[in-house]
């Protein structure tokens, strides 16, 4: 479990890109084209930055106003780049999930749950990897101690138990169909309870996979 300091120590701007120094050593480079604001910013507003979130983030008041966590936070951009190696190594692996370590079986599992739950729900996940992936990123969210979004996924996941021997139930797809109006109601509900994120998961998963 890592307590590796990531707090960030200094910050240096190209026309590009900004490179941000941490308490650890390691720089950081963010493209700025990411963050639109930034991108528009002339030089010298690039330059007006602020630390917050105890060193972990940065805002430009100029530009948007400053919130807790900041408008780039360290832990956000360092979960993205282990969903990157993750993501990466499977498809090395020629996209067998199975070939992979138990590690990055978890964090492919949890970019799954995050990709495809923000932007289409807990069904579009489903169907799209199946209950091996869902079950692996309940595995992840509890070693990670994400109480609240391993309750709301589980709630998710057991919407559905009544449909494993199910006739009317061909194929994943034909589950939201086959479901009453109150459980479609339901699934909103919980989707939309994901979608407030109630666990800080990129800090969370750092702390267990490390950065």
């Amino acid at each position: 479990m890592s307590t590796v300091d990531l707090r960030i120590t200094s910050i240096a701007l190209t026309d590009t890109h900004l490179l941000l120094t941490l308490a650890n050593g390691r720089v950081l480079q963010e493209p700025i084209k990411r963050h639109i604001r930034l991108q528009e910013a002339t030089p010298a507003a690039r330059e007006q930055w602020q630390l917050v979130d105890d060193g972990h983030g940065v805002v430009w008041p100029a530009l948007l106003a400053p919130s807790q966590q900041g408008m780039l936070n360290v832990h956000d951009l360092l979960w993205d780049q282990r969903y990157e190696q993750a993501m990466a190594t499977l498809q090395s692996a020629g996209w067998k999930l199975d070939a992979l370590s138990e590690t990055d079986r978890e964090l492919v599992a949890l970019w799954r749950m995050e990709a495809d739950i923000n932007n289409g729900g807990f069904m579009q996940f489903l169907c799209n990897w199946g209950d091996e992936t869902c079950q692996l990123a309940l595995q992840a969210l509890r070693k990670i101690g994400a109480v609240h979004m391993l309750d709301v996924l589980s709630r998710m996941r057991g919407l559905i138990d009544r449909f494993e021997a199910s006739p009317e139930v061909v194929q994943l797809n034909d589950i939201y169909g086959a479901m009453t109006e109150e459980e479609q109601e339901r699934m909103e509900e919980l989707d939309h309870a994901f979608w407030e994120y109630p666990d800080p998961l990129a800090r969370l998963g750092l702390r267990w996979y490390g950065a």
